[in-house]
């Protein structure tokens, strides 16, 4: 187990990382007359996506200590 007060502190850092990640993928309106279709690379939601899985993983592993 880790020192009580920093993994308490971590837990509550990822806690509110893992919110506001998920807040940041709600779609918002879409920009009309886009271009070409995007490669996995031009998209930002694809790497929000995994720092929130990334997050939740923290999270869970905080929560069993």
């Amino acid at each position: 187990a880790g020192v009580p007060h920093l993994t308490g502190a971590l837990l509550l850092y990822f806690a509110g990382y893992v919110l506001l990640s998920g807040v940041r993928l709600v779609p918002v309106a879409a920009v009309a007359g886009g271009g070409g279709s995007a490669g996995w690379g031009d998209r930002p939601e694809l790497a929000r996506a995994c720092r929130l899985s990334m997050g939740i993983a923290m999270l869970a592993m905080l929560a069993t200590l």
